[in-house]
């Protein structure tokens, strides 16, 4: 019986501990998304494909590179259909894959690309899909410096 409580108590501190961490392993997942995004910001802005390679989220590296390279097949590999219709959109110089992508922030992106027209760009809410939109369109990476982390933005 004492080593069947010793083990019960055990699995509860291990459960309790990986508890208590959640919400630091939270916030390296969303600080490595920050980084992610601020690479394909700088990448994609000054067309620069070594920032790519930095990228650890898969989407996101297929996304870069579909766009900097003009090549449809990195963006096949993307899952999530709004980020694959707007790399598809820019590799393939056609902006009908816009209408298919549901978020207004990232359609809007996506024909701010397209038409290479920041004032798409301007009407994006989220801050830092309009600053990476603002980026790509004016080819400017300095705008990639007003990235934020999701903790830190203000809506």
């Amino acid at each position: 019986m004492k080593k069947i409580s010793f083990v019960a108590i055990g699995a509860m501190l291990l459960s309790t501990s990986i508890y208590a961490l959640s919400p630091l392993i939270g916030s390296l997942n969303q600080n490595q998304l920050y980084t992610d995004e601020k690479n394909m910001c700088y990448g994609v802005s000054s067309l620069t494909l070594n920032y790519c390679g930095l990228i650890k989220d898969k989407d996101r590296k297929n996304e870069c590179m579909g766009i900097i390279q003009a090549n449809s097949g990195y963006c096949m590999f993307i899952k999530d259909k709004d980020r694959q219709n707007n790399c598809l959109s820019v590799s393939l110089n056609n902006i009908g894959y816009c209408d298919k992508i549901v978020d207004k922030d990232i359609k809007n992106r996506c024909i701010g690309y397209a038409k290479s027209n920041s004032g798409y760009c301007s009407m994006i809410k989220d801050s830092n899909i309009k600053n990476s939109c603002m980026g790509a369109v004016e080819k400017n990476p300095s705008f990639c410096n007003n990235l934020q982390k999701e903790s830190n933005k203000t809506k």
